[in-house]
């Protein structure tokens, strides 16, 4: 029996720090923007060299955090570039849906469900995580090649000044549900992982739900979210405040004891992971489109621009929430005992931001993980923490065969003989 009485609306939001703060869901996050990030540091590597710029160079000036924006490219740069972005952001979207599965059985009552059930279940459905956005894609490259036929058509004379009135009332109703498309797309990066790890959908489902979700509860959507990302950058916050409080009384204490060895170990291996440098110029990545991609629908792609800024602001802010490793008595000049000290010190001091970004994330899985189950109560009336999903008919297998009415009349049978 679960121990969280949801009220099925926006109250339980409030339920994702504590849900989120769980080693388990948290380690998951870890694994997964390890490995993202590990794909993304060598892709983007590559991508720096291929862009004209020396290996020794760009390791000198990115060091952990490569990033191509500021750089004059060719167009393999910024693929590969994106690809390593992608890869990343496929890793993300995996651990959202184990930390949504783990989230959905432990408000079942199941406390005991592991990251390892977790990620079992997640080989099962990666499918559907990774093809429902990009089915949402195609959906929107499908419209864009239909108008560009029906474009082509119309520049033939005679003909398409004709079809372009009479069939004008369609491009712009096609053309109203491609940017609503591009809406779905961005909600079900966020949601899709909660269908996915609460409900089992498959692809198709997924992409049914996101459209139904977004059509039908746009206001909750905004809403909650709104209630849920300010939930996520205060505890971001609060938890790095704990680990620079942490940081610094280590510091004080073996300072005091290794003096200068310790200032060139910590400064050297704070050097490595400084992040301060992304924050302190978000203005470097502007998304900007190409007005002539939607003609007159200026309206159209100013909202998408403002989608696209709106969620790089965000990444500024889950950014600035990282903890503040900061130590200024770093001098440059090392030992070798020294150096080799500080590279392993980072490694910790790497994992240590890692976690921070991750109960973030944790908190926003499980965040859209309540929402979605809210979603269900209202949309369709159906409490789905009571409805048994597959893993739990494994568990617990029904015997088919058994004839139940038989089974009565024997069972009544047998108690007027005795």
């Amino acid at each position: 029996m679960s121990e969280y009485n949801l009220h099925f609306n926006y109250k339980d939001i409030f339920l994702a720090p504590r849900l989120a703060l769980s080693p388990k869901k948290i380690w998951v996050f870890i694994f997964g923007n390890l490995s993202g990030y590990i794909a993304y540091w060598i892709l983007s590597y590559l991508s720096l060299v291929l862009s004209g710029i020396e290996i020794n160079e760009a390791i000198s000036d990115y060091g952990l955090f490569p990033c191509l924006y500021g750089n004059s490219a060719p167009l393999i740069s910024w693929s590969i570039y994106y690809a390593g972005i992608a890869i990343w952001l496929f890793f993300v979207l995996i651990s959202s849906t184990a930390v949504s599965r783990i989230t959905f059985r432990q408000l079942k009552g199941d406390n005991f469900y592991s990251a390892n059930d977790a990620l079992d279940f997640v080989m099962k459905k990666w499918r559907s995580v990774i093809f429902a956005p990009l089915s949402i894609i195609f959906i929107i490259l499908i419209f864009f090649l239909i108008a560009c036929i029906f474009a082509i058509i119309g520049s033939i004379p005679l003909i398409g000044d004709l079809s372009f009135p009479l069939l004008y009332i369609f491009y712009f109703f096609g053309s109203i549900f491609t940017v609503f498309s591009f809406i779905v797309f961005i909600v079900s990066l966020f949601i899709s992982p909660a269908i996915i790890g609460s409900f089992e959908e498959d692809t198709i489902g997924t992409v049914f739900f996101s459209y139904q979700i977004t059509f039908s509860q746009p206001w909750r959507i905004i809403i909650y979210n709104a209630l849920l990302i300010p939930l996520i950058i205060i505890f971001m916050n609060l938890f790095s405040w704990f680990y620079s409080m942490s940081f610094s009384l280590i510091n004080h204490i073996f300072g005091y004891f290794m003096n200068a060895r310790f200032e060139n170990i910590m400064g050297y291996s704070v050097s490595i992971v400084d992040t301060s440098w992304i924050s302190s110029d978000p203005s470097m990545i502007k998304i900007t489109l190409e007005k002539e991609l939607f003609g007159t629908l200026t309206i159209a792609s100013d909202l998408i621009e403002f989608i696209l800024s709106s969620l790089f602001k965000l990444f500024n802010l889950f950014i600035l929430a990282l903890p503040n490793f900061s130590f200024e008595s770093y001098t440059g000049s090392l030992t070798s005992i020294e150096t080799i000290s500080g590279i392993l010190l980072s490694i910790p001091l790497i994992l240590l931001t890692l976690s921070v970004l991750s109960y973030g994330l944790s908190i926003l899985s499980v965040g859209e993980t309540i929402i979605f189950i809210i979603f269900k109560k209202i949309m369709d009336r159906e409490n789905i923490l009571l409805r048994n999903n597959e893993e739990e008919d494994s568990e617990y297998p029904i015997d088919d065969n058994l004839d139940f009415d038989s089974s009565s009349h024997r069972l009544l049978s047998s108690t007027e003989e005795e």
